[in-house]
């Protein structure tokens, strides 16, 4: 059952990951149709307004009370804010450097950050320090990137 569960997660998350250059074209498509990367961040922003308005109407998910909400620590509210800030990032940059290698820019940050996080077991995530196989990924990923932007 374990097993499968993880399969699960893994599928999801893998997939997941196979959207964001999609994501990259279609955000950067209305970038140029706006001719603004807030103007189209804006608009984006509205869209998933409405998609998760929908879902929540339709999957009618218990919503926190003001008080649940006004406990969440600051920090819990900050997606937002960097969802929006990628956005208005990949809209201005994926049509100068192509979707590959904005891809493989955007991986090798969450990456580091990743690891990041959980070498200091920030914001209560579990502690997991870094180690020379961790950071021999990241560099394998550097040079992925490298290979990408020059060939």
């Amino acid at each position: 059952m374990k097993l499968m569960n993880s399969s699960l997660f893994i599928s999801i998350a893998f997939v997941t990951g196979s959207l964001i250059p999609l994501q990259l074209v279609f955000n950067a498509q209305l970038g140029s149709v706006t001719r603004s990367p807030y103007s189209a961040g804006l608009l984006i922003m509205i869209v998933g307004f409405i998609t998760m308005s929908l879902v929540v109407l339709v999957m009618r998910p218990t919503f926190p009370s003001v008080s649940e909400l006004t406990a969440a620590p600051p920090t819990a509210f900050l997606g937002g804010v960097i969802a929006s800030i990628y956005m208005v990032a990949i809209i201005f940059v994926s049509p100068k450097l192509g979707v590959g290698l904005t891809t493989a820019l955007i991986l090798c940050g969450q990456l580091v950050m990743a690891l990041a996080l959980d070498h200091f077991g920030a914001f209560g995530n579990p502690q997991i320090s870094l180690n020379m196989w961790r950071v021999s990924g990241v560099l394998l990923m550097l040079a992925g990137v490298y290979v990408i932007k020059t060939h």
